[in-house]
């Protein structure tokens, strides 16, 4: 919960894992969750459903090997690899065998079965008392939403690289490969809801050199786009409406 201080500004703390000060409007983002249908198979049509599977899974490791090429030329080879951990997931047999086996016995959707199948996956990851294990649910969900918006034909929505003014985002999370993306002329800092010091996404941030905050809780909730925060990636603060005196002392 954040908490009003005697000057009236609303301090939400969180961890800071890029360090840096920014101030500046505000962009909120939601959780930007695909709304999928189940959507049922007939028998002769499993084999096309099947094929479809697999061409999204081509379309997702297309894009991910761009992204990763992109980040090498941008940020070097260190930082691109985070990208493997990406591609592993699209060869993970459990995962894939689950995917189909549900196709076939369930006679559903290659995109209802991926999300649903990918979806126990992270939830049981999120369970576990690891916090490196956790924290590798972002890049899970990161490439199923993938490969889901691919079934579906839909473009990447994700993408904050036509912001047309400098901004700081707010977000329930953000993805690594949205991160990687960003652009440090228009994204001043960003916070999210959840994450931690070793997520991809932090990682990403400190090698872009862009102020973050993660662990906000319901920062995006209760955060309106268009507001102006302070965000203090040293102590891991998102300041809303800062006083002048504490723009002072931040100098």
């Amino acid at each position: 919960m954040p908490e009003r201080n005697a000057t009236g500004e609303l301090i939400f703390r969180g961890i800071p894992v890029s360090s840096g000060v920014c101030v500046g409007k505000i962009l909120v983002l939601g959780q930007q969750r695909v709304q999928i249908s189940r959507r049922e198979i007939a028998e002769p049509d499993l084999p096309r459903e099947l094929e479809r599977l697999e061409q999204g899974l081509l379309a997702t490791r297309a894009q991910l090997h761009e992204i990763q090429q992109q980040v090498t030329q941008a940020m070097g080879a260190k930082d691109a690899s985070i990208f493997e951990a990406h591609l592993l997931v699209l060869d993970d047999p459990t995962l894939l065998e689950g995917v189909t086996r549900m196709i076939a016995e369930e006679k559903v959707s290659a995109e209802w079965a991926f999300h649903t199948v990918a979806e126990r996956f992270a939830q049981t990851l999120e369970a576990l008392p690891d916090d490196y294990l956790r924290e590798r649910v972002a890049d899970l969900r990161d490439v199923a939403g993938r490969v889901v918006n691919n079934l579906l034909g839909h473009h990447d929505a994700g993408d904050l690289a036509r912001l047309k003014e400098p901004c700081l985002v707010i977000a329930h999370d953000l993805a690594p490969s949205v991160t990687a993306r960003l652009d440090k002329k228009m994204v001043l800092g960003f916070g999210t809801d959840v994450g931690g010091k070793t997520s991809h996404t932090a990682i990403m941030a400190r090698s872009l050199r862009i102020p973050a905050v993660v662990g906000l809780q319901d920062a995006s909730h209760r955060l309106h786009t268009g507001q102006t925060v302070l965000l203090d990636g040293f102590n891991g603060l998102v300041i809303l409406n800062p006083t002048d005196q504490t723009l002072f002392q931040y100098g």
